[in-house]
């Protein structure tokens, strides 16, 4: 059985490995032997290679959807129905899950994955070969014989994550790619409220096995080389005594590798953050969301600022640079609360700082708060990236006015992020601190990598901030 899989994300900042896809290709060769799997990936695959794709006879199609790509996967949709109408194809992804139903009015599926999908995908593979009532298949909405859409029960999680194969990264051009992205955790134990981490995973937090974890990033060094380690966990230390135990084991089995997470600065001790340091993390993103303290009662956060502020102070002692991010538009979020922000942020011990304007998605509290106290100018979530300034709702304490007052204060402090567009001069100096990083032995390169990376930030990322 021939399948085709697409990530549609030709404009997107990063070149990265969807490993999502590669956990489904991973559980569905070890349900069925006879599968063969073509990978597309349009940030980095060449005329040829599109070409190549599109001319190939599938029995499947998958589409991985988001909602930052949605035109990109019509137009996609629109060349597959051109040049293979008959194929069956299945959409997944964040957005499918977010949007449910609505995913069939927008686009031409057949069959769409939400929640967790790796036995869902697999089951369809099993219902295509004949061997598997579709009605039994958990997680999978598809259009009936009257053209109907049903949905099926939602899929229960997989509790233990060590049952699942390793990625499968041979569907991957893996030399075009300058990081090695990997999960090591899934789900988010908290529960802010702008976030719809738990429409895909629930709020449970699952924890693959340590030695499997570094078994994999041994495994990707020495089959595609050395790279930076980027980690996609949502909270990747909301398990502390288990992120100790993967700091405790790397240093014991001598990995040596530079890597990055998203961290909750409140959850650490500054042994462990010297542990962190130790064991080759150079760099965390944390959500600090806002420096109000109510404002971060309203979210959900679950912290407040001065534990936040001691993490960070516990991260800096332990030499680690510091990325920190906040959300503009939270509830009841005004014009104020964000001049706090602004002025913590120019004290508060971070190496670097993003505002980023925040987007509501359909089954989070922030989108319920709205709904009931706010004005939306588009409930399309994917219009949402093509809006300039980013400003998608307005609630009664913070109008649109003071909204565009807002970006333009963060703008002019050089904090404001929503470059999420692909860039020549991010590109170049991401592939070559990777051939550097290769070229020369372990410690000099990761030196050399670590001051190209401190230079393009002072420069690059300065200039286009003015």
């Amino acid at each position: 059985m021939k399948i085709g899989l697409i990530f549609p994300n030709q404009d997107r900042r990063y070149k990265t490995v969807h490993v999502g896809f590669g956990y489904l290709v991973s559980w569905a060769r070890k349900q069925h032997k006879d599968l063969e799997f073509t990978f597309l990936d349009t940030r980095i695959a060449s005329k040829n290679e599109t070409r190549d794709f599109y001319n190939k006879n599938f029995d499947l199609i998958g589409i991985s959807l988001y909602s930052p790509v949605y035109y990109e996967a019509i137009k996609i949709f629109n060349k597959i129905r051109n040049t293979s109408p008959d194929v069956p194809i299945v959409l997944g992804g964040p957005y499918v899950t977010t949007i449910k139903e609505e995913i069939f009015v927008h686009t031409p599926a057949d069959y769409a994955v939400y929640g967790e999908g790796e036995k869902s995908f697999s089951e369809l593979i099993s219902h295509l070969k004949g061997e598997f009532d579709i009605s039994q298949i958990d997680g999978l909405m598809y259009r009936g014989q009257d053209k109907e859409i049903i949905t099926n029960p939602p899929r229960k999680r997989i509790e233990d994550l060590d049952l699942i194969p390793m990625p499968a990264y041979d569907i991957f051009k893996m030399n075009k790619y300058p990081l090695h992205r990997m999960t090591a955790t899934r789900g988010c134990p908290f529960s802010c409220v702008w976030c719809n981490s738990s429409s895909l995973w629930d709020h449970t937090y699952r924890q693959r096995n340590v030695d499997a974890v570094i078994d994999e990033i041994q495994f990707l060094i020495k089959n595609y080389g050395k790279k930076i380690f980027v980690f996609n966990d949502n909270s990747f230390n909301a398990n502390l005594k288990w992120f100790e135990e993967f700091c405790d084991k790397l240093i014991e089995r001598k990995v040596e590798i530079l890597w990055s997470v998203s961290f909750r600065a409140d959850i650490l001790n500054q042994e462990i953050a010297h542990k962190m340091k130790n064991a080759g993390c150079y760099n965390v993103a944390i959500g600090i969301e806002s420096a109000n303290n109510e404002m971060l009662k309203h979210i959900n956060k679950g912290t407040n600022i001065e534990k936040i502020s001691a993490g960070i102070k516990m991260l800096k002692n332990a030499g680690i640079e510091v990325m920190s991010q906040y959300v503009i538009g939270s509830p009841y979020e005004t014009l104020e609360t964000i001049k706090e922000s602004v002025k913590y942020a120019k004290t508060s011990g971070a190496d670097y700082t993003n505002f980023y304007s925040v987007l509501p998605y359909k089954g989070t509290t922030q989108w319920d708060y709205v709904e009931k106290h706010g004005t939306f100018f588009t409930t399309d979530i994917h219009h949402f990236h093509s809006i300039n300034p980013r400003i998608v709702f307005e609630t009664p304490e913070f109008p649109y006015a003071d909204r565009l007052e807002a970006l333009k204060i963060v703008k002019k402090n050089g904090y404001y992020s929503n470059q999420d567009k692909k860039n020549w001069m991010f590109d170049f100096a991401k592939d070559t601190g990777r051939k550097i990083q290769n070229l020369l032995p372990q410690s000099a390169g990761e030196r050399v990598y670590m001051l190209l990376k401190s230079i393009y930030k002072m420069k690059i990322v300065k200039t286009n901030n003015k």
